[in-house]
Order: structure tokens, then C-alpha cells, then sequence
């Protein structure tokens, strides 16, 4: 079953026996999935709300971030008035919108004021709501995200999650790393793995459909001219299968690449001067290039996995074992620095195309649209 029907399944169960933890790779595209894929398959029927973990203090902000997301998700829900994805309707719209959301709390409710905020402050969020556009019911799905993230107490925590699942009636999913997760066992006291085992009662590992992601990624990113979108076009097949595509890392599964979408994205954003300089200087293939930079720049940022912990640290072997079309010869002693370092040394680059050229290069501006350090993964 893939991951998706996973989480549709858990999310339809008439009363789960605790939260489902969706656990995998950093950068995989986990959230993603929860906020497009998850809420459209259950768009007609459930209310998805996210909640990052990242940054948030104590128990008690947790709780106040929850309510908040809660009644954000709920006015295009429970109300008639106009909502706007990147922000609330000024005016009076809003102000009845959020009065709508307060009367399904309490009916007793009466315009926003102080009084109403004192009945927001002692609100309880409920798990089950009315769609006032389709008179159907619809249940609310707590995403708790970032768990490898979170400064506060995982025992307390794990804690506050089963009190919205067994105690509050919500369906509640954790996103988590997968290298984090896998260790949390050992990380927690004997009450902490009680509690996690209370709070948590599925999981399910995800294995992302890398080639529709990179595919759509290419197809609808905003690649700073036509000219560099055709280039990655053309290659999609070549990024997905350095991306996605496990190579034997010296034949002993000591070596393993880390799959990080984000280092992906970033990667092929900033090569995008690589390719603008290339192309003047007349350079006609360009894949190898493409490919040496992906390979560094993805195990730069993102890591590699040496007998099972990632590490930032590695050869040009070990990352040759990793991406089979990565070579020194195609990536610049210039590039290696921009990307470990974010200093572009635009002379030391040309000098080192020009050695390979074998002429000097045509006197050209910078990119103007160039970032000026290669992007953080």
C-alpha cells in the first residue's frame, strides 16, 4: 500500500487506537505530501492541520499554536465569509468569520471583544466540525511535524499527544526523521518509551515516488531563464536517476546517499551560473558538469551515510562510489569552494575554464540574476 493510502486509511479508521507516525528520510518531501496529496484525497471529508514543532518553547505554546491553527483552518470551514490562504480578510469579514468559529465553541458568544477573547482563551478545540457550504460533517486530523526539531521534553510531549488522541477524539499523525526516529528508543527513559508507545501506535515508513517529484519539480520550478528550464528538461531522466537511484557504495551497504529534496531543489537552482558561464565559453556538454556539481553539492548539504550515521565529511572516492557520474575533472576547484563555503570566486572560475578551454573567455557581466552564494540545502 502506498504511503498516501497509508495515511487516507488511518485518517478514515472510526476510532484509532492511538497516532500514526509517518517517518522518513530528512528533506523527502513528508510535509509536502501532508499539505497537498493528504489534504486533497480528503478534502470532502476531513480538515488537515499541521502543526510544526519546530521552535515551539513549552507545552503550553503547543497547545495555544494548535487552537490558533485550529481556528485559522476552521473560518473557510464554519463560515460564509471571504478567507485568503495568505491571510485573513481585513474587516469586518473576518472579524464575523472568527465570531462563527467561537459560537460553535460557545454559543453564549457575542461580538469579538475582550469577553470573546477570554472564551477563546478557555476554548477547547474539537475534532469534529461543520462544513456550513456542504452540511457535512468533518473530522480534524492533527499533523504534529518536525519531531527531530522539537526542544521540548519527549516524554511530556508524547504526553500531550496522546491526550489529543485518546482524551480529545483526533486522529493525529507525527512526521519525523527516520535516523531520529530509529534511535529515539535509546534516547528515552523507561517512563519515555511508555509514553511513546501509549501515544503511538502505527507507523509507516515513506518511500517517496522520487521520479514524479523531480519531474514535477523541474517542470514547475522557476529556473531563471527558458534557455536553463529546456536544459533541465532535457535532463530529467539523468537527475532523477543520480537522485534517486541507489549505487552499491563499495559493494557492503557501508555507504548510502541521503535523499534531501530540498538539496535537490537549491542544487539545481545554483547551478544555474555554472551553466550560464559554461554556455558562453561555448562548452557543449554540459551533463557532466551538471552531474559532478549535483553530486557534491547534494552530499555537502545534505550528508552522506557512513555505517549508518550521517556525516559531512567524505572523500571524492566515497562519493564516487555514491554517484558513479561524479568526477574531479568536472567540478572546479572554484565550484567546490562557492558551494562549501558560499564564496564565489568569479576569477579563480574563469582561469580554471579557460585552462580547460584552452582560449580566454569572452569578456561577458556577471549573471545578473546569479545568486551570489550557492544555496543552503
Amino acid at each position: 500500500m502506498a504511503t498516501l493510502d497509508e495515511l487516507v486509511f488511518y485518517c478514515k479508521m472510526k476510532e484509532p487506537a492511538g497516532a500514526l507516525a509517518l517517518v522518513g528520510e530528512s528533506g523527502s518531501g513528508k510535509s509536502h505530501l501532508v499539505d497537498t496529496d493528504l489534504t486533497e484525497a480528503l478534502r470532502d471529508s476531513h480538515v488537515i492541520i499541521r502543526v510544526s514543532l519546530f521552535g515551539v518553547g513549552s507545552l503550553g505554546a503547543l497547545r495555544d499554536k494548535v487552537k490558533e491553527l485550529w481556528i485559522y483552518a476552521l473560518l473557510p470551514v464554519c463560515s460564509k465569509f471571504s478567507y485568503e490562504s495568505k491571510g485573513m480578510v481585513a474587516g469586518r469579514s473576518l472579524m464575523k468569520a472568527l465570531q462563527t468559529v467561537l459560537k460553535l465553541v460557545d454559543p453564549r458568544a457575542g461580538a469579538v471583544s475582550d469577553a470573546s477573547s477570554r472564551i477563546l482563551d478557555n476554548m477547547e478545540v474539537l475534532p469534529v466540525v461543520e462544513d456550513v457550504h456542504s452540511k457535512t460533517k468533518k473530522r480534524v486530523v492533527l499533523v504534529f511535524d518536525d519531531l527531530d526539531c522539537t526542544t521540548l521534553n519527549m516524554t511530556e510531549l508524547m504526553g500531550v499527544i496522546n491526550d489529543y488522541g485518546e482524551n480529545r477524539g483526533f486522529h493525529t499523525i507525527v512526521v519525523a526523521n527516520r535516523t531520529f526516529y530509529s534511535g529515539l528508543d535509546a534516547q528515552l527513559s523507561d517512563a519515555g518509551r511508555m509514553a511513546k508507545e501509549k501515544a503511538i501506535a502505527y507507523t509507516v515508513y515513506d518511500y517517496p515516488d522520487f521520479g514524479g517529484i523531480i519531474r514535477g519539480m523541474i517542470e514547475n520550478g522557476s529556473w531563471k531563464s527558458g534557455e536553463y528550464a529546456q536544459f533541465l528538461k532535457a535532463r530529467e531522466d539523468t537527475v532523477i536517476t543520480l537522485f534517486a537511484n541507489e549505487a552499491d557504495g563499495g559493494g557492503d551497504g557501508a555507504l548510502e546517499k541521503c535523499h534531501n529534496l530540498r538539496s535537490l531543489r537549491t542544487g539545481l537552482e545554483s547551478f544555474f551560473r555554472v551553466h550560464h558561464y559554461l554556455t558562453e565559453a561555448g562548452v557543449e556538454d554540459l551533463e557532466p558538469y551538471l552531474c559532478s556539481f549535483l553530486s557534491f553539492y547534494l552530499a555537502d548539504k545534505s550528508g552522506i551515510r557512513r555505517e549508518g550515521k550521517v556525516t559531512f565529511s567524505f572523500t571524492d572516492e566515497e562519493l564516487r562510489l555514491l554517484y558513479p557520474r561524479f568526477s574531479p575533472k568536472y567540478l572546479f576547484a572554484s565550484v567546490r569552494q562557492w558551494i562549501h563555503e558560499s564564496f564565489w570566486d568569479k576569477a579563480l572560475f574563469l582561469r580554471e575554464l579557460e585552462a580547460v578551454q584552452g582560449k580566454p573567455f569572452p569578456a561577458q557581466p556577471e549573471a545578473s540574476d546569479a545568486p551570489q552564494a550557492a544555496s543552503a540545502g
